[in-house]
């Protein structure tokens, strides 16, 4: 039973297809912040799914890095390093915004200043100040049981942990499709796509998912052909409803991707994900999750202030305006803070937490 747990190969197609993740949440804000096409606001509103793929990446990252020599203390310790000073200043740029612009009261958003905002059923909490950084509560959840987890997963066989896979596979989709919400409102919506309990079923999934590939299991499908269905299944989910949209309808899909896309790099093979300029991108997308929504919503304040311009116009700025600074905070802040608050001068061979983001305007 279990296995070796040696250090395994950089996946960097993963880390590229953060990018295009992040990029798709950005696009949903960018058409539900202001006036659009309804062409526009249909296609781009399955973006938000992509936190259900940074939930599963999560896990499979964490897992696929995961060593018998690691303590708990020590994982925590590193996943602290890694989240908390960059979320902390997104909190604080994002809350002040969110006060000037009377959005949002400050005591509503002291639970988010300790990462507690998940378990809140209120939408005046869980998306207060920076709104954009519920999910990231989540993670601090899933973070906090994964030793136990992972010692559970390490000790089974293989044919143990795919049965895992399967049965937290059926729980992601069956308890949207049992509670059904069908409004982003409500005990519902929160209980299906907030709450750090039921979408811990996702990242046990990325979890066994990386572990059932450890053990050796192929997977040797072309990851255009998984990255294809993904998003064809993602635009198609805006036929059903809330609660089908929500988790449910891309969960097989972001499996196959994940698992097509691991086991090309492994193979050696690659794919266009890894190519350099996009696991760059990749890498920037956590600070870029954490601060596009305040960059998308100046820039619109902005223009709409000075000089009115289309919806794709702002769109483009603010895009390009967010990747830099998500540049800037990454390379000048986030790293340097992470090699500094982990104490042993080194960043993880795959930098591991996605970004996420809210499904309702808030």
């Amino acid at each position: 039973m279990g296995e070796s747990l040696k250090r395994m190969p950089r996946l960097d197609s993963l880390t590229g297809l953060r990018a295009f993740a992040a990029l798709a949440v950005f696009l949903h804000h960018a058409t539900a912040y202001q006036d659009s096409p309804d062409w526009a606001g249909f296609i781009t509103n399955a973006g938000d799914e992509g936190v259900s793929f940074f939930f599963m990446l999560s896990g499979f990252v964490l897992a696929w890095n995961g060593r018998t020599s690691d303590s708990p203390g020590s994982f925590y310790r590193r996943r602290a390093a890694r989240i908390l000073p960059l979320y902390w200043i997104a909190w604080i740029i994002g809350g002040g915004y969110a006060i000037a612009a009377d959005s949002h009261r400050l005591a509503d958003m002291l639970p988010s200043a300790f990462l507690l905002q998940s378990w809140f059923p209120q939408k005046d909490i869980h998306f207060a100040g920076n709104s954009v950084g519920w999910s990231l509560s989540a993670e601090m959840f899933f973070y906090l049981v994964f030793p136990l987890v992972f010692v559970g997963l390490r000790r089974m066989n293989a044919r143990a942990v795919a049965a895992v896979l399967v049965i937290a596979l059926i729980f992601v989709i069956a308890i949207p499709l049992t509670l059904r919400p069908t409004e982003p409102a409500g005990i519902g919506y929160w209980a299906i796509y907030l709450f750090p309990v039921t979408r811990l079923f996702e990242f046990i999934v990325g979890m066994s998912l990386a572990m059932v590939l450890r053990r050796g299991a192929r997977f040797p499908v072309p990851v255009a052909a998984t990255a294809i269905f993904a998003l064809v299944a993602s635009v198609a989910s805006n036929w059903l409803p809330l609660y089908g949209l929500l988790v449910a309808s891309t969960a097989i899909p972001f499996v196959l991707l994940l698992a097509s896309a691991a086991d090309a790099d492994r193979a050696g093979k690659g794919s266009i994900f890894a190519w350099r300029p996009i696991v760059k991108l990749g890498e920037w997308s956590f600070a870029f999750y954490l601060v596009h929504l305040v960059v998308l919503r100046v820039v619109i304040a902005v223009t709409n202030r000075t000089i009115p311009m289309p919806w794709w116009a702002t769109s483009a700025i603010g895009l390009v305006i967010g990747v830099a600074v998500a540049a800037v905070l990454c390379e000048y802040v986030e790293k340097p803070l992470e090699k500094r608050l982990r104490g042993d001068g080194r960043l993880p061979v795959s930098l591991d937490d996605g970004p996420t983001a809210s499904r309702t305007v808030s």
